[in-house]
Order: structure tokens, then C-alpha cells, then sequence
């Protein structure tokens, strides 16, 4: 090779290298389809698709958008700072005041009501002891129940009180084995069991007058033993009297309630003047109360035929004894 075709072949060479490198080797295409161009004047006659347009660029909005959040920000904080503070309260408002207002609002009637009482049968159960001990009624009873089995009779018999009085037979209900005693007080019902169990059932209203003394007290279902004593007032001997007892649900009126067992019946052959007789009969109390402290009372009738062979009721007491049968 001589020396003058050196530079040329350098040139092609760094030209070659160029194009290799610098992507133009793309545009040989191009170059070529130039070099097949048609002549000037053919170029009208072709009928070459024009291109379509671009979409239009997006224009951004001028500025940063946290200045428009830090703005914001900035607002809300200012707002709370310049609010108006709420008022303070420096004192109650005088009686007087409070009066005026009320009986100038349809809330006075409200007002004028009494304040709620608590739920009687919340159970508040704490330990007290081997036995549980509640607040409520419900609980109360489950407390009672807990160690029914476990109870003995406080006393041999609970004597009852004459009824009667001023008539030709007087009567008196005894309940042999009472469990407890129930009595009345002004603000419930005070329960002692055999065992030292002792815990006031609250009532509201006031109690019948019949309940405001001790009844002896057993449990709904109980099988329970009654003697009844019947004593002749009279100056003349009785003779056949016929003797009915019935279970029945307790009336604050005294009158007769709805029976609970059927009737017991007993007779009596004779009873002279001052005289007594005493019958003993079992009876099951009911199981059908839904309060923590039920009562029942014994419904006794006592007669004798008189002379022209009619039955005479000689005595009628809806409440001769009551009981307390608890509910189970």
C-alpha cells in the first residue's frame, strides 16, 4: 500500500468506527431512499399520507404543591388561635334562679319526679365466709339456696295466733320445723335462716299489716307440717264439726285468695265447752311464686250442723297462718 492511500483508509476507517458507534449507521436508510428520490417533477403527483398532528403537551400548574397544603395548614391554625373562647362558668346559678327557670319549662314536670332507685337485683356477690352473699333480691335467694340442704329446723314448732275471738270456736295455725322466720318491716322483709343468716330484702310501698310481724318461713315445695288447735268458747258442747284447710295464694285485704292444694279435710266428734282438739295434717307448698319472698296463708272453716240439721259455719278465716314458701 503506499503511502498516499494511508490518510484515506485512517478516514474511513475513523468514519466506519463513527457511525458504528453513534447510532447513525440508523440513518442509512434514510440516505439510501434519498439517493432514490424521484425527479422534481414528479414529486406533485405522488399522493403521500400526511402525518398527524400531536396531541397537545399537558401545561403543569405553576408552583409546588406542598405550598398549597402548607397554606391550608396554616389557615386552620390561625383560626383556632383567633376563635372566640368558650364562657366559664364561675359559679352556680342561685336557687331562686333555678325556680323561675323550671316553672317556665316544659321540664318542671320532670323535675318534680322522684330520683330512680337502684335495680333491686343487681348481683353484687362478694365472698363472706364458706357461703356467697348478695346484694339483690335474685342473688339473695341463690345465696339462701346454697345451702338449703345443709339447714335444720330453727324451732320445734312456730305457734300461730288465736283467731276468732268473740265467736263460738277460736283456732290456732302452728307450723311444726320451721327453717327461719320472715318479718315485715317499714322498709322490707328481714330474713334469718337457722344457720345466722340474716339479710334485708328491700320492698317497695308499704307492706300489708298482716305480714308486719314473724311467719315462719320454708321453701317453695316444701313438704311442711301443721297443727291446727281448736278451742270451744262457747257455753254449749259441739258435736260433729267438720274442719277445712286449704293452701291458698296470700291477699293484702284478707279475703280469700286462689288456692294453691286442694282442701284437707278433718272432723271433730265432740268438744265440750273450753275444751280443745288438735289436728295435724302435711301439705306441699306451692312452687309456682316468681318473687325472692312468697306467701302463703291457710284458709280454715270450721261448722256444725245446728238443730234443724243445716251445716253452721261456726268460724271462717281466710288467714289463720300465713307462711313464707321462697321462690326455688
Amino acid at each position: 500500500m503506499s503511502r498516499s492511500l494511508r490518510p484515506v483508509l485512517s478516514a474511513a476507517l475513523c468514519a466506519a468506527f463513527f457511525v458504528q458507534s453513534t447510532g447513525a449507521a440508523d440513518l442509512a436508510p434514510v440516505f439510501a431512499r434519498g439517493m432514490m428520490l424521484p425527479p422534481p417533477g414528479a414529486m406533485g403527483a405522488m399522493a403521500l399520507p400526511m402525518p398527524k398532528p400531536l396531541p397537545a403537551a399537558a401545561v403543569k400548574p405553576a408552583g409546588e404543591p406542598w405550598l398549597a397544603s402548607a397554606a391550608v395548614v396554616a389557615r386552620w391554625v390561625a383560626e383556632r388561635l383567633t376563635a372566640p373562647s368558650a364562657p366559664v362558668a364561675t359559679g352556680l346559678p342561685a336557687p331562686d334562679s333555678l325556680a323561675v327557670y323550671s316553672a317556665a319549662k316544659p321540664v318542671s314536670a320532670l323535675a318534680s319526679l322522684p330520683s330512680p332507685e337502684p335495680p333491686a337485683d343487681r348481683m353484687l356477690i362478694s365472698m363472706e365466709g364458706r357461703r356467697l352473699v348478695a346484694s339483690g333480691l335474685a342473688a339473695q335467694v341463690a345465696s339462701i339456696l346454697q345451702t338449703r340442704r345443709e339447714l335444720k329446723p330453727m324451732r320445734p314448732r312456730f305457734v300461730g295466733e288465736w283467731v276468732g275471738k268473740g265467736g263460738a270456736v277460736q283456732v290456732r295455725v302452728d307450723y311444726l320445723k320451721p327453717l327461719g322466720f320472715t318479718r315485715g318491716e317499714a322498709k322490707g322483709y328481714r330474713v334469718t335462716l337457722s344457720d345466722g343468716y340474716e339479710r334485708l330484702f328491700p320492698n317497695r310501698g308499704a307492706l300489708p299489716e298482716a305480714l308486719m310481724r314473724e311467719l315462719p318461713l320454708y321453701f317453695a315445695g316444701d313438704n311442711v307440717d301443721i297443727e291446727v288447735t281448736i278451742l270451744n268458747t262457747g257455753s254449749e258442747p259441739l258435736s260433729n264439726l267438720s274442719v277445712s284447710a286449704v293452701q291458698e295464694e296470700f291477699t293484702p285485704s284478707g279475703a280469700a285468695g286462689a288456692p294453691v292444694t286442694s282442701p284437707v279435710l278433718n272432723a271433730v266428734a265432740s268438744l265440750a265447752p273450753g275444751a280443745t282438739a288438735v289436728l295435724r295434717w302435711r301439705v306441699k307448698l306451692s312452687s309456682e311464686g316468681r318473687e325472692a319472698v312468697n306467701f302463703e296463708q291457710t284458709h280454715l272453716r270450721v261448722s256444725a250442723p245446728d238443730a234443724a240439721g243445716s251445716d253452721k259455719v261456726l268460724l271462717d278465716a281466710p288467714q289463720a297462718g300465713i307462711v313464707d314458701p321462697p321462690r326455688l
